[in-house]
């Protein structure tokens, strides 16, 4: 199959059961018909929200409401040096922006 735009080769890749056709020469992305539905739906499909949980099970101990003898909770801002402990380890989810399904498909 060649390009229509520059007339190189394409190479066909599989990403997540879709056939895209991409252009060795240009960088040219081509779908097939219905392939674009295809993509709509499997992006759907990525970012729905889960199934809710059916609940626990009969014997689960109850949620923690916490004691008199914990400690407070940690509020970011009110601590010493900027909202952390300085021996504190960074704060979960600070590694960088969560890549969107279409850069995942694409790539």
């Amino acid at each position: 199959m060649t390009c229509p735009k520059c007339h190189s080769p394409m190479q066909t890749f599989n990403r997540q059961g879709i056939h895209i056709e991409q252009c060795a020469g240009c960088g040219g992305i081509f779908l097939d018909r219905g392939e674009l539905e295809q993509i709509v739906m499997a992006e759907q499909r990525h970012y729905a929200a889960p199934p809710p949980y059916p609940g626990g099970y009969s014997d689960s101990p109850p949620p923690y409401q916490g004691h008199r003898d914990s400690p407070p909770p940690y509020h970011p801002g009110h601590a010493p040096h900027h909202g952390h402990y300085k021996d504190s380890p960074p704060p979960y989810g600070h590694r960088g922006r969560r890549r969107g399904f279409l850069e995942e498909l694409f790539d």
